[in-house]
Order: C-alpha cells, then structure tokens, then sequence
C-alpha cells in the first residue's frame, strides 16, 4: 500500500448517511498508512430534483445533507477526516456556481491547513469537482470512474455535466473503472485508463455466511426470500417487482435500504413484500445470509447499463445464488449467475434459482469474490498509483532538462 501521501477525495455519497460506498471503503483502509481528507458531495441540484422527477422526497433528500452539512469537520478514525461543506444547493447556474466555488475555495484552503494537507493526490468521484482540480498543486490526480456521471439524472443542466467529466477525464492522470463499459468508453479517447472492479468485504460476508445468523429485521418473514439491499431509486424496476411478487406469491420479497426515488406504495400493499428501510451495513451480511435468492433489478438504461453494483461480488461472497438484468458486468458471470431479459424472465428465473442452484455454483461465486477483496484491491489500486507518480516526475524532469538545455542555448 502507498504510504505517507496527502489524499483529498471528492466522494459520490455522504458519508453519514449512506451505507458504504466502493470510496468509502477504499478511503478507509488508505487511511491506515496516509491522511486522507473525504469531501462528502456538494452537487445537491433543487431545480434538477423538481425537474427531472425527484421532486417526490427533496424535503427528505434536503434534511438528510443538513444533518450532514451540521457535521462539518469529523475524524471518525486515526488519519481519516470527513468534512461536509456548506454550499447553495443550485447547480449549473453560472452565477450560483460562481458564489459556490468562492464558498468552496475559502473552505477547502482553511480546512486543508487545519488538518495540514499539502500537494496531495486528488481523488474525484464527484463531477462537481472539475472545478476544484487547480486548487491544490496536486502530486496526481486520480479519477475513479464508477459510474456514468455525465448520465446523472439528479441535476437540471445535463450540458454542465458533460463538460465538467470531459474536463475531469482529459486533466487526470490515472483513469480507475470499475466496469469493462466504462474502461471501453474512456479507452476510446484516453490512454491512461484501467480497469479496476469493486472490492469486499469478504470475511465478513463470508463468515455470516456459513454461521447463518439472521436479523431482528427478518424475524417472522417466511421462506423462501429473494432479497436486495441498497437504496431504493425510481432507477429499481419496481414494476419487474411488482410482476415478480405477485406471481411468486410463496417468495418472500425482502428489499433493505432507504427509498429517495420512485413509488413503492402500490409494492407495500402485496402481503409477500416486506421494505425494511436503511439497515446500517454492519447488519447487512447477516441480512444477506439470510436470503435464498439475490436480485439485481433496475430499469436498463444508459446508466445501469454501463454499471458494476458493487453488493453482485457483496452477494457473491456470500456464496448466494443471484438474479440480475443485463447488466454487462454481470452477463461475464452467466454461468453462476442468472440474467433475465425482461421482468417474465427475471420472475422464472427466481424460481429455478431456487431449485437448480449447486454447492458447486456457490464455491465459485464465493472464489471470485476470494480474489476480490479490498486488501487486494488496495494494493492493486497502490500499485498503479505508484507508477502513475513516477511516470510524472519522469515527465516533469525531461521538461526541466528540455528548459535548461534551451536556456543554455540561448545564453
């Protein structure tokens, strides 16, 4: 693992009100041997939200970031600071992304030299970021592509989005995917690219596992279960839901996670469906081991298409059977995992999971997900790093040389 750097990472999700992110994990163990400072998001969009469909929870959505933004400044452990800045929830408004930057820019600098972070390695999985990057003389910047950001449907001006990810794309100088589409995509225009999938946590998944501990949450619920934890969006195929549990009417429909998107009221009314809400990621492997059958259902779209959801290896490790829409990264697993063209098929193929899953199956999720924890993630992740570094100062001392040859020529 790198030792001794400065990180500031521009995170995807809040870190005090999400369940871990594939950052947050990464950032945790970073920490271990650097300082790292994890800005939580700032690209809150009110106008996006009551444009693009999500005004449904935005009160919910705006008292969760003021809890966060109340945090300001925490060390939730040794090297690891999490700062929430204040900011005006208006994006792709010239003159409000003017005043934010200026809000962001005094922010950033004084908290910078409170915790005594200089010349770090930047980490951007925020597209609001891209005007950041000239703020902090960086020794690298790392872009960690994991999802399709310019396809993020959660802000009103799609034209800002594009630029800034362009911006972030063509200025960094280690591109990270997490899904064989988006290292294909960023392939076609850059050469710095690499493809880097999710990591787990997987002794703890593995071990709730074989001991099989259940939840207080799941007491009483009947099996079989077909499971899914995460956030709940209006990205989740809740009609494939719906279909699937009301002609599975013996499965038990278990969905854990907080809703922000989409209506789930008609699917709280089916007897065999049970949404437990957020339930915190310490209880999710026993939540997992719990399952008979795993889903991976969301609306395809540009977006999920191009995906890796990082709780398929999560699922993987713990050795359960699975069902998931065409999501490329999941088709490579075909022969241990079911995918399902349409909500017909996803609902027939929960059934003969059920029937026709083998030991032989579950040793070989479980063996993927062996090779891909996040101790070997890191490493892997360290690694390139390391060269990235030393593939810049060698740049950055051929140009030195090229200067002081011409300015001895010139004298």
């Amino acid at each position: 693992m790198i030792e001794g750097y400065d990180i500031v990472c521009f995170g995807p999700s809040d870190w005090w009100s999400m369940n871990p992110s594939c950052t947050t994990h990464i950032m945790k163990r970073l920490a271990e041997q650097n300082r790292v400072l994890y800005v939580n998001p700032f690209s809150s969009d009110i106008l996006g939200c009551a444009t693009s469909g999500h005004r449904r929870r935005l009160g919910i959505r705006i008292v969760r970031k003021l809890k966060s933004v109340t945090k300001f400044l925490k060390k939730p452990r040794k090297n690891l600071y999490v700062f929430s800045p204040i900011f005006i929830p208006v994006q792709g408004k010239r003159w409000f992304d003017i005043l934010n930057n200026v809000l962001l820019y005094l922010q950033l600098k004084s908290i910078c030299k409170l915790v005594g972070i200089s010349k770090p390695i930047l980490w951007l999985e925020n597209v609001r970021a891209a005007d950041m990057m000239g703020w902090f003389q960086q020794a690298l910047t790392v872009y960690h592509v994991s999802d399709l950001f310019a396809a993020d449907s959660y802000t009103s001006s799609s034209e800002f989005q594009h630029k800034r990810e362009k911006h972030i794309s063509k200025e960094s100088d280690l591109l990270i995917c997490v899904s064989k589409e988006l290292y294909s995509l960023k392939l076609k225009e850059w050469d710095n690219v690499h493809y880097l999938p999710h990591g787990v946590d997987f002794e703890l998944f593995q071990n709730a596992a074989r001991e099989g501990r259940g939840t207080a949450e799941i007491a009483g619920i009947s099996k079989p279960i077909a499971g899914y934890f995460g956030t709940m969006t209006a990205h989740n195929d809740i009609e494939l839901l719906h279909y699937c549990a009301q002609n599975l009417p013996d499965v038990s429909f278990v969905l854990a996670g907080q809703i922000t998107g989409g209506d789930y009221s008609g699917l709280t009314r089916l007897p065999n469906v049970h949404i437990l809400g957020r339930i915190p990621y310490e209880k999710i492997p026993q939540l997992c081991a719990c399952f008979d059958v795993c889903m991976l259902q969301w609306k395809m779209s540009e977006w999920i298409r191009n995906c890796n959801p990082l709780k398929m290896i999560e699922y993987m490790a713990s050795g359960k059977p699975i069902v998931s829409v065409e999501i490329k990264e999941a088709v490579q697993y075909s022969d241990i995992l079911s995918v399902a063209e349409n909500k017909e098929q996803f609902c027939k193929l929960i059934q003969w999971e059920l029937l026709n899953d083998t030991p032989e199956r579950a040793r070989s999720r479980v063996e993927i997900a062996r090779k891909h924890s996040w101790e070997k993630h890191v490493e892997e992740l360290s690694d390139l790093i390391i060269e990235a570094l030393a593939k810049k100062r060698n740049v950055k001392e051929v140009e030195s040389g090229l200067a002081e040859g011409v300015r001895t020529w010139a004298n």
